[in-house]
């Protein structure tokens, strides 16, 4: 079924939640409720927008933007992941590794020297 225009302002909506607040919890009950959308149509019209997951685009903003904290400040890796939204820092480097190839403190000594 086609989104309506009405759907397709939620769901935008939604996105712009995601990408102001995403080093919080948000849960997509919440952003439903936030939005005025049920959760399946928010869910399933987000991915066809966006072309990914919730879930997944989250975690590529969280991701973005440590690496420009690994950049730009000297804010140790521990900080970095309390500050973009992961409560464990074992599960930030795993995500970290398995997106870039590098634990976040290897991707940090490699731009450095690339710089």
């Amino acid at each position: 079924m086609p989104l309506s225009n009405q759907d397709i302002q939620y769901i935008q909506r939604a996105q712009t939640i995601l990408a102001e607040n995403f080093d919080k919890h948000i849960t997509i009950p919440l952003l439903a409720r936030q939005t005025g959308i049920n959760e399946a149509k928010l869910k399933e019209g987000f991915k066809e927008l966006y072309g990914q997951s919730i879930h997944t685009y989250l975690q590529q903003l969280r991701l973005q933007k440590a690496q420009q904290l690994l950049l730009t400040t000297e804010m140790s890796v521990t900080d970095i992941t309390y500050d973009i939204g992961y409560s464990h820092v074992t599960h930030f480097t795993t995500l970290f590794k398995n997106e870039f190839g590098l634990t976040p403190t290897e991707w940090r000594k490699q731009k450095r020297e690339d710089l």
